[in-house]
């Protein structure tokens, strides 16, 4: 999503892949650096999505759209529904599957597609959102299959649900300060992150899908996506 906004900018850039290239990892850590996205201008660095900090840093304008926090939740809903709807299609001998250049397994990918959630709301409710810490990589071997990622799936969801839905949404709580890796940032930015986050990934299960050969099942196009509000999808899906 980073690169993306770059491109649209016409922002030259070299991109290093630091999940396929050895290389590229030691020259992350040796700038001190331990996450991504990452973006390096001469001396000056940041890590994470901030837009405006990645405007400021780069040096072009940059506005951030923010939905009501009403088109936050309902998008948010709606892409948690079809990414269950997308878990129940993958069939059984799919999910330890590694495609598409990345070296994590499709059961990883859907695991972290809802712990992405899952996080935006805890950032709600503890009014700090360490994604570096929460949002990292990592391999939860244990959770696999339909059934059981399903079950992850519709309890983010259940969460999701009986903490936004029970109170109309706030302007002024969703203005407030939350305290994210990337600086300070409204609830609402954290949101939409969590949201396009989400997003991105649905995207990635749906490829899985059309390489299994299976039929997607009410599938949220690209362009149902910006609708939505997801304006920054990036172009490419991985």
């Amino acid at each position: 999503m980073t690169k993306a906004i770059l491109s649209r900018r016409g922002v030259e850039f070299d991109a290093l892949d630091v999940e396929n290239d050895p290389e590229a990892i030691k020259q992350l850590r040796a700038l001190g650096l331990s996450s991504v996205p990452a973006v390096v201008v001469g001396e000056r660095m940041m890590t994470g999505w901030n837009p405006t900090r990645l405007a400021q840093l780069v040096g072009f304008s940059l506005q951030e759209s923010a939905g009501t926090p009403e088109e936050l939740i309902s998008s948010q809903h709606v892409i948690l529904d079809a990414a269950l709807r997308a878990v129940a299609q993958i069939p059984d001998e799919g999910w330890e599957r590694i495609a598409f250049g990345r070296n994590r397994p499709l059961r990883e990918l859907a695991r972290h597609l809802f712990h992405v959630v899952d996080a935006g709301v805890d950032a709600d409710v503890s009014g700090a959102f360490p994604a570096g810490a929460w949002l990292a990589a990592r391999d939860v071997p244990t959770l696999t299959g339909a059934a059981l990622i399903g079950r992850y799936g519709d309890a983010v969801r259940a969460k999701f649900h009986t903490w936004y839905e029970s109170t109309p949404p706030d302007g002024t709580r969703f203005a407030r300060a939350i305290e994210a890796d990337v600086g300070s940032r409204t609830l609402t930015q954290v949101l939409q992150r969590t949201r396009l986050h989400s997003a991105q990934h649905l995207r990635q299960l749906y490829a899985f899908l059309e390489l299994f050969g299976v039929a997607i099942e009410d599938r949220l196009t690209d362009d149902d996506l910006r609708n939505l509000g997801m304006t920054d999808l990036p172009d490419e899906v991985f």
